[in-house]
């Protein structure tokens, strides 16, 4: 009976610790200005070791190593997983299984989703962040989100589950946090996450609108607007989907999406999207269309801060003034712009450390009344840095108007396909030029097709005129062959079905083979 009681009031005292502190003893504000008040250095020098490691003996590196070399298991610039992380593999909420690096603390203390960016190595990439936050007292979760390289090399990923860009990984994210909240100990759960992963931190916690789940958030160069960012990269600027192409997205796309390697199957997006949209339902367009964190935003009702940089070369600073946008009469919501960053891991490691560490303990409940969760970076602090809040690039006072121009572009994946049609399409050197040769196994409700080639770099239109659909000639709607002889020797070429709805569809790219 006293073993009861003991228990009953260890319980109690707990929940209401976390109770109390459902707002934050330290007000959001206060927490903000304490952050920009830190000295940031864009000069930064790595000097030492990274304490997070101890005794291990890990030199401090420069942030972007982390999305590079560093996210690369077995290479110098990677270390080993503390002993205190276990591997463990649990579902996201339709079933995809995901991997993941969990630490624990004895005891009752809040804890952090660490979520990675668009990196083939996924978790991997935020090892040295998982590791400092652990350091600092808090337990700890890096998790993978569907289809990365971890899932893909145990069959968990490809083909059974695909990657879509982040709609389907914000579920994913939004399962992190249920399978760390129901850890034992595990008072509350902040989410922390880099590029992709601040892109669906924002959705998977607009998922949560009661905060169920999060308590806090905390977002890097996440893009506010997936079909924007996708666009931005369209080569030549200004043109219009299907005649665009995406070098610097594809080029990703190639080296992220599973499966790997010389027989890769993706090498752009709206492929990946197209075979995500037949697995889980949907439509390319679809899942553009519920990625709009800047809109999603509205939705969460925890403390919420996104940072962006001026010289980012992949999310540009309009996504910043797109989050802020939609920031208006939601106080715990706020958006900076800083001059020098680069993307997600900014230039400084010590300033980002220290801002994350200030962040949750001001703001993720029960993290201000825990004595064991501290706010030290476990890496050197390069001096003569000038406040944050001296480098800040003003957003204005943009409107949800303003933030909704900046996402009206066109869709990058056009079309609401609703059925398979194509039912091969291959090429083939023919003389000086090359055979395009396709089948279609059904052709209800198909127009005709289009074929395009790659010339310099860009896609292309080859044909004059429509290939008109066979089964618009009075013969029946079943598969028909076709065939196409294209000027071109060389490159990609690509397949458009084009729907009597005005509807279209992209399929290929195919090389020609001897």
């Amino acid at each position: 009976m006293l073993k009861l009681l003991v228990r009953f009031s260890l319980v109690a005292t707990v929940a209401a610790l976390v109770a109390s502190a459902g707002a934050p003893a330290a007000t959001y504000e206060e927490v903000l200005a304490q952050i920009v008040a830190e000295p940031y250095q864009p000069a930064y020098v790595p000097v030492g070791t990274d304490s997070a490691f101890a005794p291990a003996v890990v030199p401090n590196t420069l942030p972007a190593q982390d999305y590079t070399t560093g996210s690369v298991p077995g290479n110098p610039d990677h270390p080993d997983w503390p002993a205190t992380f276990r591997y463990v593999r649990y579902f996201s909420g339709d079933g995809a299984p995901l991997r993941a690096r969990l630490a624990l603390h004895p005891g009752f203390h809040p804890g952090v989703v660490v979520v990675h960016g668009f990196n083939t190595n996924g978790k991997e990439s935020v090892i040295r962040w998982a590791a400092m936050l652990y350091a600092n007292g808090y337990n700890v979760l890096a998790s993978d989100q569907r289809d990365f390289k971890d899932e893909y090399a145990n069959g968990d990923g490809y083909p059974a589950w695909r990657q879509s860009f982040g709609w389907k990984e914000s579920t994913d994210v939004l399962a992190a946090g249920q399978f760390l909240k129901s850890q034992p100990g595990v008072t509350s759960v902040g989410v922390f996450g880099f590029s992709l992963g601040a892109q669906d931190t924002v959705l998977a916690m607009a998922l949560d609108p009661l905060g169920q789940v999060f308590g806090a958030g905390l977002a890097f160069s996440g893009p506010g607007d997936q079909n924007a960012q996708i666009y931005s990269t369209a080569e030549p600027p200004g043109c219009q989907p299907p005649s665009c192409t995406y070098p610097a997205t594809n080029a990703l796309v190639a080296l992220v999406v599973p499966p790997y390697g010389a027989g890769g199957k993706y090498d752009e997006p709206c492929e990946v999207l197209v075979d995500a949209g037949e697995l889980y339902g949907t439509t390319p367009a679809a899942i553009l269309g519920q990625l709009k964190g800047y809109r999603a935003q509205q939705g969460i009702s925890v403390p919420l801060l996104t940072f962006y940089s001026q010289d980012d070369p992949l999310v540009e600073p309009f996504h910043a003034t797109m989050m802020a946008g939609y920031e208006g009469g939601k106080p715990l919501q706020r958006t900076y712009l800083i001059q020098q960053g680069n993307h997600a891991y900014f230039y400084d490691r010590w300033w980002q450390q220290r801002a994350a560490l200030l962040y949750f303990k001001g703001l993720l409940p029960g993290a201000d009344a825990d004595a064991s969760v501290t706010t030290t970076p476990t890496v050197n602090q390069t001096p003569a840095g000038a406040p944050l809040s001296q480098q800040l690039v003003s957003l204005g006072n943009p409107t949800p108007q303003q933030a909704d121009a900046l996402a009206a572009v066109p869709v990058v994946c056009p079309g609401s396909p609703t059925a398979v049609t194509i039912d091969s399409f291959s090429a083939r050197r023919a003389g000086s030029g090359v055979l395009l040769r396709w089948r279609t196994a059904s052709e209800a409700g198909v127009l005709g097709f289009h074929v395009y080639g790659e010339r310099a770099g860009r896609r292309v239109r080859l044909n004059r005129a429509l290939v008109a659909a066979s089964g618009l000639v009075g013969r029946p709607a079943g598969g028909y062959a076709y065939a196409f002889r294209a000027r071109l020797g060389s490159g990609r070429f690509w397949l458009e079905e084009v729907r009597l709805d005005g509807s279209r569809r992209l399929r290929g790219p195919v090389r020609a083979g001897r």
